[in-house]
């Protein structure tokens, strides 16, 4: 299946219509906490909101959806680290996030999503902000996956390294 463009709804927009377990999930998000060295911003929920904004300006479903699904896993890993102070660990969220995806594939079609990007962008988002320490064997092919072209662009919506100030409230 093909990506179909559509015009971008808002991320509340987006909410509303999906199926009950990612609405929990995604208010549960409201409440995990992430270290703010790497997140500022804030909370998860508030993060999947900014690289959902960014995500839609785009207009590619794909994309946007996969920035709504690439982070819920949070709600049920992340943990405080027991002596340092503001550091969070979310280990193995993006497993979670992408077994989500594969639930909720019918619903990711119904909004002319194609469950397997998708699916790619989820399990690879943690991955490629090691590009740059890989081997350069790996490295490569890595770079030449199928979908690596459409990660690159999502992983650069996940950086809030970059000044998200203008992404919260499209």
């Amino acid at each position: 299946m093909r990506a179909k463009q559509i015009k971008p709804s808002t991320f509340q927009e987006f909410y509303d219509i999906a199926p009950s377990e990612i609405q929990d999930y995604i208010d549960r998000c409201e409440e995990t906490l992430q270290g703010s060295y790497w997140h500022p911003e804030g909370n998860v929920k508030l993060h999947i909101n900014i690289v959902f904004n960014r995500a839609k300006r785009t207009g590619d479903i794909n994309l946007m959806l996969a920035a709504i699904f690439h982070d819920l896993g949070k709600a049920d890993v992340t943990i405080k680290h027991p002596t340092i102070p503001d550091k969070w660990s979310a280990q193995t969220h993006e497993k979670i996030s992408e077994e989500l995806v594969t639930r909720h594939s019918d619903w990711i079609e119904e909004l002319g999503g194609d469950p397997e990007i998708v699916q790619y962008i989820v399990s690879k988002h943690m991955r490629i902000k090691d590009i740059d320490v890989m081997r350069s064997r790996k490295r490569v092919a890595f770079q030449e996956e199928k979908y690596f072209d459409i990660l690159q662009k999502f992983a650069d919506f996940d950086n809030m390294r970059n000044d998200y100030t203008k992404d919260i409230d499209d």
